[in-house]
C-alpha cells in the first residue's frame, strides 16, 4: 500500500497530500481509511504541499 502511495505522490509532482491520494486510491477501487493512509504517508515521510491563503 505504501508503494501505491508513493507512485501517487511521485505522479503528483510530490503535492497531493492525504485527500486528494485517498481519491486516487478510490478510483483505483480500493477502500482505504482516511487514519490508514495518513499513518502510511507519515512513516514514509511524505506530504503535500499547502494551499496559498490570500
Amino acid at each position: 500500500m505504501t508503494e501505491r502511495i508513493r507512485q501517487i505522490h511521485a505522479m503528483s509532482d510530490y503535492t497531493y497530500g492525504r485527500p486528494r491520494v485517498q481519491a486516487e486510491l478510490r478510483d483505483m477501487g480500493l477502500c482505504v481509511n482516511h487514519k490508514r493512509i495518513e499513518r502510511l504517508m507519515k512513516l514514509a515521510n511524505l506530504q503535500g504541499v499547502l494551499a496559498k491563503s490570500g
